[in-house]
């Protein structure tokens, strides 16, 4: 008589009732990286078994780093002084101002290394953190399974953003083989954007365009099949998470699109 076999993909069950099979041993950093385009479904299922998010976090930041510390290098940064102070002057109707444009060239010294690094090694975990908090309330509140704890809400924080590692991987190619001028950041130069290829005169539609990212969009997708698969969310609340996430993801894109 053969051996009953246990599905390792099964639930634990709450309150005894037989042995609760092994989890699987955690994803691999490459099985995540491929498998968030391949079968996303399958990775979220599996983070939830075993929420692994350290090697996803290091490539995300290493990445990261490495397009902005091109896009410093070689960015114009008195071309970009200007061209941001146009565009407020252009969209929020702010009287162009030569003492202040002339106070901000005079601050101009050397490449932004310092400032942009910070940007990424500090801010990034920050709102990291921040979103995180979000998903764990939603978990708590909005789930359907109280085992869900904040390691699981952090490793889908992490996890979904790999969705954007094209998006420094092209950029960062861009910046270092084209003439990056006064791009306020590096992501303005993904050739997979429809910005990059359609830059209007209009600073307000150059923001609508730039929400034209399929990678970003995309990453809008794993958001909901975490909220399904490892954060166990009702529906009402990954719809929520959806709309809450897509107001100010979608706000701030727009607002990189302008400048």
């Amino acid at each position: 008589m053969s051996e009953p076999v246990i599905d390792s993909k099964a639930e634990p069950e709450l309150y005894g009732g037989g042995q609760a099979p092994v989890p699987p041993p955690p994803q691999s950093l490459t099985d995540q990286v491929i498998g968030v385009f391949t079968e996303p479904a399958e990775v979220f299922r599996r983070l939830r078994q075993s929420p692994a998010w350290v090697g996803a976090f290091i490539l995300l930041m290493a990445l990261g780093l490495v397009a902005t510390l091109i896009w410093a290098h070689k960015v114009d940064q008195e071309a970009m002084i200007r061209n941001n102070m146009q565009v407020v002057e252009d969209v929020f109707h702010v009287p162009h101002n030569e003492t202040a444009l002339q106070t901000q060239l005079d601050k101009v010294s050397g490449q932004p290394y310092i400032k942009s690094s910070l940007g990424v090694v500090l801010g990034v975990p920050i709102v990291f953190l921040v979103f995180s908090s979000i998903l764990f309330f939603f978990a708590k509140f909005g789930g359907e399974d109280d085992r869900v704890g904040f390691k699981h809400a952090w490793a889908v924080t992490v996890v979904h953003n790999l969705a954007t590692l094209p998006i420094a991987v092209l950029a960062g190619l861009m910046c270092l083989i084209r003439p990056v001028g006064g791009a306020a950041n590096y992501t303005l130069l993904n050739p997979a954007n429809a910005l990059f290829f359609v830059k209007p005169e209009n600073a307000l539609l150059r923001g609508l365009v730039n929400l034209l990212d399929p990678f970003y969009l995309f990453s809008f997708v794993l958001l909901y099949l975490a909220g399904k698969y490892t954060l166990r969310l009702k529906p009402w609340a990954n719809v929520l998470v959806l709309c809450i996430s897509g107001f100010f993801g979608l706000f701030f894109h727009f607002v990189a699109g302008i400048f």
